[in-house]
């Protein structure tokens, strides 16, 4: 479900009988043909695909439903899928933290989390950009061990090098720290990942101390998603930045194009657990003001707010540093 830069690339690359449900008709119709096509390291590929605008053009029962649209649409998308029937498992490929909420709406149980380790773009109907590499993470959210985890990894693997895990909620707040930290910071100041590593270090690492204080609050126990969450510093920053700086994330993608982000469950996921906890994130918060903000057309992505974004303020009710 969702046939943007996550989810169009991921479709073509498996080796299985994959339907993609889009309801951009002109998108869905260049699926088809002449198919899709999209751009890896520099090479472009052609893929035709199955593809429909409609459940109701869904044909006969599916193994899995992976879900890569964004947090805004979940409900609207999710619940008439949940009410045809003929889905064995639904999957979460979207960022934040989305997965008790999915497991709301498609029943306890039914939900398996998938973490994406990889940015795309989406460039033009039927036409996409895959701007880094990097797998999947994949896991229970009661952490138990199960077969159908094995066999979407089994799926993904041609897309990507997959991981499971028995930790993957402390595999998502881990990538949550990317999420807030980078997509949050593009988000506001218009710059790709390289850009904002090179303009805005200070809120880089401000981000990324809020988000660890907040799950150490939780006593979640982070893992190396990209990174090695309680070793980020100017050294990790640079490599990092080898693999994913030119990552032009999809928040920023939805500012330009006038859509909802996903804010809320990114940077306002942190914040709100944060709340909950005791736990000050001022620049989380400040993320989220500016970004819906600039969803009602008050201000615009800009490289000035990365120093906003990190205020004097923001620097003294840190109480972690890294």
């Amino acid at each position: 479900m969702g046939g943007g830069a996550i989810g169009g690339i991921t479709a073509a690359q498996m080796p299985c009988n994959v339907v993609v449900l889009d309801a951009n008709a002109g998108h869905v119709a260049r699926l088809r043909n002449p198919g899709l096509v999209y751009e890896q390291e520099g090479v472009k590929h052609t893929v035709r695909l199955g593809a429909v605008t409609s459940i109701d053009e869904l044909d006969g029962d599916f193994d899995f439903a992976l879900i890569a649209v964004k947090s805004p649409q979940h409900r609207e998308v999710l619940e008439p899928l949940v009410a045809r029937g003929g889905i064995d498992t639904f999957v979460s490929l979207g960022n934040g933290l989305i997965q008790d909420r999915m497991e709301g709406i498609v029943g306890k149980g039914n939900l398996l989390a998938c973490i994406v380790e990889w940015g795309g773009s989406n460039v033009a109907p039927g036409r996409l950009v895959r701007d880094s590499l990097g797998g999947y993470m994949i896991g229970e959210l009661d952490g138990s061990d199960s077969e159908r985890a094995r066999v979407l990894a089994r799926c993904l693997e041609p897309v990507g090098p997959v991981r499971l895990t028995s930790n993957v909620r402390g595999m998502i707040w881990s990538k949550l720290l990317i999420n807030s930290t980078f997509t949050g910071l593009a988000a506001v100041s218009g710059l790709r990942y390289g850009g904002v590593a090179e303009q805005g270090r200070d809120a880089v690492f401000a981000l990324w101390a809020e988000g660890v204080a907040v799950a150490d609050a939780q006593k979640l126990r982070l893992e190396s998603v990209h990174v090695d969450p309680y070793r980020f510093d100017d050294a990790a920053l640079v490599e990092y930045m080898k693999e994913s700086g030119n990552v032009r994330p999809s928040m920023l993608q939805d500012l330009d194009a006038g859509r909802l982000t996903e804010v809320d469950v990114v940077n306002g996921g942190v914040a709100s657990r944060g709340r909950d906890l005791g736990v000050p994130t001022p620049c989380n918060d400040r993320v989220v003001e500016l970004v819906h903000s600039m969803e009602r057309g008050e201000c615009s992505p800009s490289p000035r707010w990365l120093a906003y974004v990190h205020g004097v303020q923001a620097r003294a009710r840190l109480g972690r540093r890294f």
